[in-house]
């Protein structure tokens, strides 16, 4: 676990979040699926955590690009936080929110998938699957795994359990 890379750190998205970082992915000139998860237990949590997946951006509109959403853990409402496109969707359990606990909590996954000049996102959470836009990429880009919250709500590097990020070429 290091601190947050600098350029996700400035990004408006994240500004007065603190962020941890779980390690970086470097995309290879093949097909690749990777991806990054951690477990979260809601009622132990501020009310939102951002999750996702950053890199330096090479069109030069935003200073960064990826994957990355704001996750509400009171009502289970997930948000685009990095593109700011609104409702991504929401977690649906008949229990709410209290049916993650430290026994069973709740899972944060993205699956990525490199091919041609292209990662192709899947983000995962309790069991439920949404598609997110893809984004361009060059081998040899970088991409930050990071998990925060606001700056004030909490310490970000106590909050997400069993990181992973992962790899496995296609």
């Amino acid at each position: 676990m290091e601190p947050a890379a600098t350029i996700a750190a400035s990004a408006r998205a994240f500004q007065s979040h603190d962020l941890v970082t779980y390690g970086r992915i470097t995309i290879p000139d093949l097909k690749i699926r990777f991806g990054f998860q951690v477990d979260i237990v809601p009622e132990s949590c501020p009310n939102h955590v951002l999750f996702g997946l950053v890199g330096p951006s090479h069109n030069g509109e935003k200073p960064i690009q990826g994957f990355v959403v704001r996750v509400n853990t009171e009502t289970g409402e997930i948000f685009d936080a990095l593109n700011e496109s609104g409702l991504v969707g929401w977690i649906e359990n008949p229990l709410g929110m209290n049916a993650f606990t430290d026994e069973e909590p709740l899972l944060l996954s993205w699956e990525v998938e490199h091919t041609g000049s292209a990662l192709i996102p899947k983000l995962c959470i309790a069991g439920e699957e949404w598609l997110y836009p893809s984004i361009a990429c060059r081998p040899g880009d970088d991409l930050d795994s990071i998990a925060g919250c606001k700056t004030d709500a909490a310490d970000a590097s106590g909050i997400f359990m069993h990181p992973a990020l992962w790899r496995e070429q296609l």
